[in-house]
């Protein structure tokens, strides 16, 4: 039984019955608690100043603090003491305050390659690391989606996967889509794909700086399990980040189950970082924000469970800064999240240039996409199952918002953006690699296809 410290108690507020288990990082949790599992203390009823104290007297038994943030949805804090590492965060539009006891992950500082802490008066401003410099490459990869939007034995209406090429020349790979969009051409071609634009020639490693998955569906995962599996000399992956929720708490897909293990066995030492509210990463010159992760939403009536319905609901939404320009990746959000953020993240942290539109435009955000304002949408679909009748009016809800209704682009090719003079420049397109499944598994082993 995974328990709290009683040292780290919080004094003052309403300090919830029970902790809420929100998963681990690389171990199978699937049959209960795990080593690395974060556990979640959540008080109520606070306020600013008790939760500053609360910090104080952390510092007061040893702990430092390594990280902060302070925004106009949460004033964060990242402390470190010896082995411990804990995460707290106040919720201002709520007075709520989470402390986060992450057993798996790499402090910020650590994990974050140009981020150099130096006070809680020196903190780094949310855009202005990676902002006016270089832009880095953004390629939408194309995938096959079922050609009637919907699902069979070799083909899937869903899945997203998105590659960033950082200014040093390293990756940051998003998602990975359906193991029913990885056949054994459709994984050459990502291969061939990701030398060409490394420029990486055979024999040498492509070098991936995080690969980031936005919540534990099958269809966001997949590419990651079978690159590695299929390559396992040809990619050095020096960072994962995701907040998965604890398998027993709330399952997601056998897939990310799936994952984990790949990512054990391939890559032993890859730095960790369990992603919550407020945390910023840079890599090279790209920067990330944290909007939402899957504890937001806990509640004090049952700490046992995640409370949205939707597993979809625990997809982590950031906000990425490079060069002149944002993009919001939203993975599968949906408007039980929508209803939590709109009261929680104020309106000026929501606007940015790109939207990544949420779940495959299966549901409707009409309150979020106004607020993103976005002038630009990359929809992870095909056209026609963005187009199809069921998706129109969810389509409209993106549409009405971009500057032009042209400037949306389809993942069924592969389209590569960077920000260029004020815009959101096309430098690439190119047909879609591979077709319906050919029955090989995550493992790499072929299946009859029944």
């Amino acid at each position: 039984m995974l328990e709290w410290k009683e040292e780290w108690a919080y004094e003052g507020g309403v300090t919830a019955a029970g902790l809420y288990h929100a998963g681990s990082m690389l171990s199978d949790d699937s049959q209960g608690d795990a080593e690395d599992d974060s556990l979640v203390m959540l008080v109520t009823d606070t306020n600013e100043g008790e939760y500053k104290a609360y910090l104080e007297k952390l510092c007061g038994t040893g702990f430092e603090k390594v990280f902060e943030n302070h925004t106009a949805a949460v004033d964060c804090c990242q402390l470190k003491k010896e082995d411990a590492l804990l995460y707290a965060y106040y919720t201002r539009a709520r007075g709520e305050v989470r402390v986060i006891e992450d057993r798996a992950s790499t402090a910020l500082p650590e994990f974050s390659n140009t981020y150099e802490f130096a006070s809680p008066q020196n903190t780094p401003d949310s855009a202005a690391a990676c902002e006016g410099g270089e832009s880095a490459e953004i390629y939408q990869y194309g995938l096959y989606y079922d050609p009637r939007n919907g699902h069979s034995p070799t083909t899937t209406n869903c899945g997203m996967f998105y590659i960033i090429r950082l200014s040093d020349n390293r990756l940051v790979m998003i998602d990975g889509g359906d193991c029913m969009q990885c056949s054994v051409e459709a994984l050459e071609g990502m291969y061939r794909f990701l030398r060409r634009i490394t420029g990486t020639a055979e024999g040498e490693k492509i070098h991936i700086a995080a690969w980031f998955f936005t919540h534990a569906h099958g269809d966001h995962v997949a590419a990651c399990i079978r690159l590695l599996r299929t390559y396992p000399e040809s990619f050095e992956l020096q960072r994962v980040m995701f907040n998965f929720p604890s398998y027993h708490v709330r399952p997601g897909d056998k897939e990310a189950l799936v994952l984990k293990e790949t990512l054990r066995e391939y890559c032993p030492d890859v730095k960790c970082l369990k992603l919550h509210n407020g945390q910023t990463v840079t890599l090279a010159n790209v920067r990330f924000d944290v909007l939402y992760a899957q504890e937001d939403a806990i509640s004090s009536e049952d700490m046992s469970r995640f409370p949205l319905g939707d597993f979809n609901c625990t997809s982590v939404i950031l906000k990425m800064t490079t060069g002149n320009g944002t993009v919001l990746w939203l993975g599968d959000t949906n408007v039980e999240t929508e209803a939590l953020v709109a009261e929680t993240v104020p309106a000026a942290l929501w606007k940015a240039d790109v939207v990544q539109v949420a779940h495959h435009c299966f549901n409707f955000l009409s309150r979020l996409y106004p607020l993103i304002d976005a002038d630009y949408a990359m929809l992870p679909n095909s056209y026609y199952g963005g187009h199809t009748v069921e998706n129109l009016d969810k389509l409209a809800d993106v549409l009405n918002c971009l500057s032009s209704p042209d400037n949306i682009w389809y993942e069924d090719k592969t389209t590569g953006f960077r920000f260029q003079d004020g815009a959101y420049r096309v430098i690439l397109e190119e047909p879609r690699v591979g077709g319906e499944h050919d029955g090989v598994d995550l493992y790499g082993v072929k299946r009859e296809i029944l």
